[in-house]
């Protein structure tokens, strides 16, 4: 196979899946909304004092990405499959693992990069110190699209079923405790000076290997799901 056809291939799907996300802009907008609600309720609820609020920042952060990436996985292959081009796509030449991670890509893009940007803003109303901001936004490079990978596999899982959403919140929820306590332990070990790599390199190592099975598994279960 021609590397040429096969790298227009996977540029359409994906300029195809941000054009559609981009004219449904509340959809971007919506998750982004909701971390910075929750974010904002921490200190009323807690209280001023700096020091709470800086214990809790990291893991805060986290489970509110996590909880606001999980809005918006229910319809990451949804309307393909309502109006028919997923079968398109899997009847195409084209590998569909290689199809179905660029999809995977576009939904990261629209869903998980917007809350990255701002993870600064809402660690800062935590008082996080500035020190450990980068470390906050790497386990966040690392744990999402982690995430993202994860929860395409379970939308394939479930895509023959209707009003999905709460089945994939819990299937999803212990995948993603391994994730979040390694995310928040970097964070934790850098606010108190203490080596933060070990766990990165961890998040890392978990990417890589998702990278390359998640496609595979995302398009075995939709083959499966549609076939039934």
């Amino acid at each position: 196979m021609s590397h040429a056809p096969l790298a227009s291939a996977c540029a359409a799907v994906l300029r195809r899946d941000l054009t559609l996300a981009w004219r449904r802009r509340g959809d971007i907008v919506m998750p982004v909304l909701y971390a910075l609600i929750v974010i904002t309720l921490f200190p009323f609820a807690l209280g001023p004092e700096d020091a709470l609020l800086q214990r809790i920042a990291g893991g805060a952060v986290l489970v509110t990405m996590l909880l606001a990436m999980l809005l918006a996985l229910d319809a990451m292959f949804r309307s393909d499959i309502d109006d028919g081009s997923l079968e398109q796509l899997m009847l195409s030449p084209q590998p569909l693992a290689l199809m179905l991670g660029m999809k995977i890509l576009a939904h990261w893009i629209t869903t998980a990069l917007p809350l990255i940007v701002i993870a600064p803003l809402l660690a800062g109303m935590l008082h996080l110190p500035t020190a450990v901001m980068p470390v906050l936004v790497y386990a966040l490079l690392l744990s999402t699209p982690l995430l993202s990978l994860l929860g395409a596999v379970l939308v394939a899982l479930t895509a023959g079923t209707r009003r999905s959403g709460m089945l994939l919140a819990l299937m999803l929820l212990p995948l993603c405790v391994p994730v979040v306590i390694f995310a928040a332990g970097a964070v934790a070990a850098a606010q108190q000076g203490l080596p933060w790599l070990a766990p990165i390199a961890w998040l890392g190592a978990a990417l890589v290997m998702a990278l390359v099975l998640a496609p595979l598994a995302c398009a075995t279960a939709l083959r499966i799901a549609l076939d039934a």
